[in-house]
């Protein structure tokens, strides 16, 4: 049996994208993708020529800002409701590592 290893494309948050290939992959400008960083909700990785690096983890929030803007919001607002709905989904994760714990301390 081989031995299985992970490797940087397994890693989400691996900088792995140039910002014109995340651009073409998000099918926006690279503005877009600055004015996320100026927004805060995105801090791409910078490579040793000072060019940005984006992860994959990078694409789904702006994917998702994207999609806020879509709908009519503005860039600020995208951006601030994406990061709540990022410190959300982080809440309900500690809830539910919590609610297991409980759990296995009362079979206990």
């Amino acid at each position: 049996m081989e031995d299985q290893y992970p490797t940087k494309a397994d890693d989400a948050s691996y900088p792995a994208y140039s910002m014109g290939a995340a651009a073409d992959l998000l099918g926006v400008e690279p503005a877009f993708l600055r004015a996320l960083g100026r927004g805060g909700l995105l801090n791409p990785h910078l490579s040793e020529g000072r060019h940005r690096r984006y992860s994959r983890n990078d694409l789904d929030l702006a994917a998702r800002a994207r999609q806020v803007v879509d709908e009519g919001m503005t860039l600020a607002a995208a951006c601030r409701i994406v990061r709540l709905e990022q410190q959300l989904e982080q809440a309900r994760a500690a809830l539910a590592l919590l609610q297991r714990r409980l759990d296995r301390r009362d079979r206990s």
